[in-house]
């Protein structure tokens, strides 16, 4: 399968020809992408299923649905079992070709940012890392012990920390792509404080309330570092992929941040024309499944010339200090994904 440059799908209009949303007017989490349907796939019809439109998940608030209170795969394995599809291949084919939507293309480098990508940095944040103050020396300390992260680390990476606010107590990791930053995240040092990690508000510039005008669903961290040819190192959080990068592993480091590769992620991942993409996420069963679905998109979209599976021995994650393990060849991933029904 092929991709434009930024090709993505409206969900909202697939959903317009197979369910009645119940939210449509608003409220119950509509203006954050979630739309409220009956469930087809337990019947129920008190309005207890969902799709996420921009992050691609899916599930059900019946208890016994199959997809209680999530669905393994998303909103792409929800459209594969209602179109009777074979595989997750042929449901974004479907997708793709039935319901396109253009989106943002991605900015390139030394190219100005696009209309809508602006960012607004919280109040009071500091980039400096000399280690001057309690609260900084908290922060290096957890990213120390968290991610491996130096000083000098987080100078390159641009991070910063903020003590008041939405995000106060929290390290703030800025999203560059195209040379700017199109959005942030930050990940609190306190361990009574949830949740660990916040994403930026996105919104028009003139909403006080948002923070940045890129969606998370169209974020991934270091993809700028991606040049033609690459090999791709694919891990969920930034700190897996800071960590890693601070060790001067043979894999450039590219982070989801979060659960959800997106088609947004992997219209921008095909974009970047890599040459070998290995997927490595902590280790544990549902890891393992999530795992075995994003090498089933990846190969959909045509993500690499090869997609494999790794894992991490010798500590929970990279940010740990993990040492990276590449497995298996086509045959491995196939036995897998078939296992796991990912296919």
């Amino acid at each position: 399968m092929s991709a434009s440059d930024a090709e993505i799908i409206d969900l909202d209009a697939y959903l317009a020809e197979h369910a009645a949303v119940r939210n449509a007017g608003g409220g119950r989490g509509y203006d954050e992408g979630v739309r409220i349907v009956d469930c087809p796939l337990c019947g129920e019809r008190r309005g207890r299923g969902w799709l996420q439109v921009e992050g691609f998940a899916a599930g059900c608030w019946n208890a016994g649905c199959e997809a209680e209170p999530r669905l393994a795969g998303g909103a792409v394995e929800w459209v594969r079992r209602l179109e009777g599809l074979r595989s997750r291949g042929e449901a974004w084919v479907f997708l793709l070709r039935r319901y396109p939507r253009r989106g943002r293309r991605l900015p390139s480098a030394g190219r100005a940012p696009e209309p809508g990508d602006w960012v607004r940095f919280p109040d009071g944040m500091r980039t400096d890392w000399g280690g001057a103050s309690v609260f900084e020396r908290r922060c290096l300390a957890f990213m120390d012990r968290q991610w491996g992260v130096s000083p000098a680390d987080a100078q390159r990476w641009g991070l910063g920390r903020v003590r008041i606010g939405r995000h106060a107590h929290r390290i703030v990791i800025p999203i560059v792509m195209g040379g700017s930053p199109v959005g942030f995240l930050s990940r609190t040092i306190r361990r009574d404080l949830e949740p660990r990690y916040l994403n930026a508000r996105s919104g028009v510039a003139d909403d006080p309330q948002a923070e940045c005008g890129r969606s998370a669903s169209g974020w991934l961290f270091n993809v700028d570092a991606l040049l033609p040819g690459a090999d791709v190192l694919l891990v969920e959080g930034a700190g897996d992929a800071m960590g890693y990068g601070a060790r001067g592993g043979d894999w450039m480091p590219v982070a989801l941040l979060g659960q959800a590769l997106t088609a947004q992620k992997l219209a921008i991942l095909h974009r970047a024309r890599p040459r070998r993409v290995v997927v490595a996420l902590d280790a544990g069963p549902e890891e393992d499944r999530r795992a075995a679905l994003h090498v089933a998109d990846l190969r959909a979209w045509g993500v690499g010339e090869e997609v494999l599976l790794g894992r991490w021995a010798g500590a929970k994650d990279a940010g740990g200090g993990a040492r990276l393990e590449v497995l298996g060849s086509s045959g491995f991933l196939d036995t897998l994904q078939r296992r796991m029904g990912a296919r």
